[in-house]
């Protein structure tokens, strides 16, 4: 039996380190263990000291007090295992010993085995049990939060109390219900603003708490916060800004976000107008480009000059081709349109206002699982067009194929139903009127299959776009057509005709830097239109032509309709996904 003097008459929980097992020097089993006690010391157990006749494993929790055994060394003595169902009246004592804070139960080690030994003992009046024996509502709270039925446990633990009466007996706001911080709202954001005015600059384990507290409390609260300005616009954005835009974007559609009716009446007298909510600043960033689309749906040519001016839509492709192509529509043929509306893209890319792999464009032009599955190294816009599939009966079956592949799932069909929020450019041109040449069936010839189709090629492209001399960006060798163009202009606030020249080539390209040795050096650069074939034709790699003045392919050996007889020798017996690493795998928009 270990010899030892007792310590402290307080109970400390722990771990069970090891115990037992083959002693080598004996040749007999082991009578003592050691444990790891709460400040992470290292104490020495024995058998004897173990209450009940269960032995304990590794790692396995335990209640004991603290002394002072051989040659003065710390150890462990009264040994309760948790499993033993008597325990839990000693828990009880352990528990009304401790301050307030001495233990962080969301990341308790043993907090579900101490719930456990309470439940065993105590079943259903664990939590009565608990409040007679004297312990304090905020250890009982802190234990059993986000525990099941916890607000019922709530009110059996701290009944008839307001939240600052709560405060007042040291209870983090972190184990309120949410519902209870949404019917005491004005006590809750009083203590908040007062508590981080105490904290400005917050220590690590205040940020915690402000961490904990957001990602608990309703998006009611969160708003009735914001406000009043009761946390800063940063901390809010960081840990429920995707809930904010989530709110703002449905604010502005028939799916409105439901809120408790205080944040009507908060709304009412934290705000002078509508201007001052949009201004605000954990609003202003998910208002504003509501306000801009609402604009566009409503045919508020105003939007253009906004966009314009403004640094930051601007350069978003989104609102960029947007602010360039709606106004054209109802005023200008296709033609003509789509001549402008290329120019315009190229201009930007070759700019550098945005990049041809900008997530927004793919808010324009939706990406299919069609071409997602096919061309996993490289991001692709849906281009379906309707086909007329003839099957052996002689009948047909209507599909839509993306690159001469069924698409199962086409997005280019308008759907007006929805939220202009979330238009595409298929629902953006339909709601202004531009239908498809055969409506529900677009084709090749449609203008945002078009569009769709023109960047994902600029997409495949763009690595073979730069001069190889001076390395520069090419731009096409544009032939022009001068047309005369409908567009809105800011200054009249009114539609002007003007005179435009607009580039509508994009196969032939050259270096515009005079200083280079290639520079106004025209080069054909395009996909290979053979069978199946998607190699690269540029005329920099290859010289060989057909009598038709066509360069003929690599990979599959064709090179024009005339001698279409050749087709067949498609990719070389290359699959898909070796062609596409081999042509793709330098590129800024390919991703393995």
């Amino acid at each position: 039996m270990a010899a030892y003097s007792a310590g402290s008459a307080k109970w400390y929980l722990g771990n069970v380190l090891w115990y037992g097992g083959l002693n080598n020097k004996t040749g007999k089993e082991n009578q003592f263990g050691f444990l790891k006690s709460e400040s992470r010391a290292e104490l020495f157990f024995h058998k004897s000291d173990i209450v009940g006749s269960q032995l304990p494993v590794e790692d396995s929790p335990v209640l004991f007090r603290e002394g002072v055994g051989k040659h003065c060394k710390p150890c462990a003595y009264e040994v309760h295992l948790l499993d033993e169902p008597r325990t839990a009246e000693l828990l009880a004592d352990y528990f009304r010993a401790f301050s307030h804070g001495e233990i962080n139960f969301n990341s308790w080690t043993q907090r579900e085995e101490v719930i456990k030994c309470f439940l065993r003992a105590w079943g259903k009046n664990v939590v009565s049990r608990l409040i007679d024996s004297g312990i304090a509502p905020s250890h009982l709270l802190a234990l059993f939060h986000h525990r099941m039925h916890y607000t019922e446990l709530f009110d059996a633990i701290a009944p008839d109390k307001d939240f600052d009466g709560l405060i007042a007996l040291q209870i983090c706001p972190t184990v309120l219900p949410s519902v209870f911080i949404d019917t005491h709202i004005e006590q809750f954001a009083t203590w908040a603003k007062k508590w981080t005015g105490d904290h400005p600059s917050p220590s690590a384990t205040q940020a915690a708490l402000i961490k904990n507290l957001l990602a608990k409390i309703s998006l009611s609260a969160t708003l009735y916060l914001s406000f009043f300005n009761c946390l800063s616009s940063e901390t809010i954005l960081e840990h429920r800004g995707s809930d904010i835009e989530e709110f703002i974007r449905r604010s502005f559609s028939q799916d409105k976000m439901t809120v408790n009716p205080y944040v009507r009446e908060a709304y009412t007298h934290a705000f002078a107008s509508k201007a001052a909510y949009y201004q605000h600043p954990v609003f202003k960033d998910f208002i504003t480009p509501c306000l801009l689309k609402q604009k566009m749906f409503k045919k508020d040519f105003s939007f253009v000059g906004d966009i314009e001016s403004s640094p930051e839509f601007s350069v978003n492709p989104e609102f960029f081709i947007l602010a360039k192509l709606l106004p054209l529509i109802g005023r200008n043929d296709e033609s003509v349109i789509q001549s402008v509306i290329l120019h315009e893209i190229w201009q930007a890319l070759l700019s550098g206002r945005f990049t041809v792999d900008h997530p927004a464009i793919f808010r324009l032009f939706p990406q299919c699982t069609s071409l997602q599955k096919r061309f996993r190294h490289i991001r692709l816009s849906c281009e379906a067009f309707h086909w007329r599939a003839k099957q052996a009966d002689g009948s047909t079956e209507n599909r839509f194929l993306c690159r001469s592949k069924v698409c199962d799932e086409p997005r280019v069909l308008p759907v007006l139903s929805k939220a202009f929020m979330d238009f595409s450019i298929y629902d953006w041109l339909a709601h202004y009127g531009m239908q498809y040449m055969v409506v529900g069936e677009p084709s090749k010839r449609d203008l945002p299959i078009k569009l769709a189709a023109y960047f994902n090629r600029i997409r495949e492209l763009f690595t073979r776009l730069n001069c190889r001399s001076c390395g520069l960006l090419m731009i096409p060798n544009m032939k022009y057509s001068r047309v005369e163009v409908m567009v809105w202009d800011a200054a009249s606030n009114g539609f002007i005709r003007t005179p435009f020249q607009a580039a509508y080539r994009l196969t032939v390209f050259k270096c515009a830097s005079q200083g280079c040795e290639q520079f106004d050096i025209s080069h054909y650069i395009n996909h290979c239109i053979g069978y199946k074939c998607s190699e690269i034709i540029d005329d920099r790699d290859l010289t060989e032509k057909c009598d038709e003045g066509r360069y003929i392919c690599a990979s599959c050996g064709s090179c024009c309709t005339h001698h279409q007889e050749k087709y067949g020798n498609t990719s070389g017996g290359e699959t898909e996904a070796v062609q596409y690493e081999r042509f793709y795998g330098d590129s800024p928009y390919y991703t393995r």
